[in-house]
């Protein structure tokens, strides 16, 4: 008799105007959404920033924390964390050799970085991950960068409530790792995660990532759709020769069928929007447009409990 076993995993999205939680059940490799809650953020509560401190009113926020943690009762306290797209910065370089050491590694990093933005690295915190490399030994990283105090209020906050956060990452790789499942695995396609007022633009060609583009601007946006292909033109200047063959649509806002529309007609390639509920079970009742509108809200949540997994 072969047994499955079922391990549960809780992430939280701070977003300006909101906070999201998922709880998820894994059995095998099939992902269930259990439990999920939102609690509006008063007006003013979070501002966004890269180099200043976010949180504008900590009480407001350690109230909205602590109702939204009361709703999951028994859940346990050990989250992953989304946080705003525009809190960090993102993107891909490559080295011609890398440090055997992670530390050393670092120290290479933030000596580049250094250089290029022309500011102390000291008090930043910055993340890797290896996306690629050729035969000549050269390696390509996706490297996120953000400040180490604007990180730490929002870790300081949440300790005082005793939630103990094991992974932090920014919104659009968490809907990005949410919907990654439903993307091809050969060709160079491209993949669109949109927000209220923030959309990710990311490139492969075949499982590798080879372009990163993050813009502050939604659906809610009137040039949006005018700064996606602005951005999509802009990655074939920077890749001469190169063509998308095809673009998939993660959406966190809803508005699947105009994306469709839209994008139809604005784009000459193969386009699909993603379906949440192809990715994960829910008790949602996905016929109705919006229980499918709720389930999308919680994607960046559900790909930040997703990260859990080892």
């Amino acid at each position: 008799m072969k047994f499955t076993f079922t391990k549960r995993f809780t992430g939280m999205e701070i977003a300006p105007n909101a906070l999201r939680m998922a709880l998820l059940e894994r059995s095998g490799k099939q992902w269930r959404l259990v439990k999920s809650a939102s609690m509006p953020l008063p007006e003013g509560t979070i501002k966004p920033a890269f180099k200043s401190l976010n949180i504008v009113d900590p009480n407001l926020f350690l109230e909205a924390v602590q109702r939204l943690m009361s709703e999951f009762e028994g859940a346990g306290r050990t989250v992953a964390l989304s946080l705003p797209s525009e809190i960090v910065r993102i993107l891909i370089r490559e080295y011609p050799k890398l440090p055997e050491s992670k530390a050393e590694t670092e120290k290479l990093i933030s000596w580049s970085l250094e250089k290029s933005f022309h500011f102390p690295i000291e008090n930043t915190k910055i993340a890797y991950q290896a996306i690629g490399g050729d035969v000549s030994g050269a390696k390509q990283l996706l490297v996120t960068i953000a400040m180490r105090d604007v990180i730490r209020q929002y870790e300081d906050l949440l300790a005082k409530l005793t939630v103990d956060v094991r992974v932090i990452r920014p919104a659009g790789i968490n809907l990005f790792n949410f919907f990654s499942p439903g993307l091809p695995r050969k060709g160079t396609h491209a993949f669109l995660g949109l927000f209220d007022n923030y959309f990710s633009f990311l490139v492969f060609e075949n499982e590798q990532l080879t372009f990163f583009h993050g813009v502050k601007r939604g659906f809610s946006d009137l040039q949006f759709f005018q700064d996606v292909d602005l951005t999509m033109q802009h990655y074939l200047e920077s890749n001469p020769g190169k063509r998308i063959e095809r673009l998939s649509v993660g959406s966190q806002v809803g508005y699947h069928v105009e994306l469709k529309e839209v994008l139809g007609n604005l784009i000459d390639i193969k386009l699909n929007i993603l379906d949440e509920g192809e990715l994960i079970e829910s008790d949602f009742d996905l016929s109705h447009p919006l229980e499918r509108l709720k389930l999308s809200s919680f994607a960046s949540a559900i790909g930040a409990a997703q990260s859990l997994v080892k």
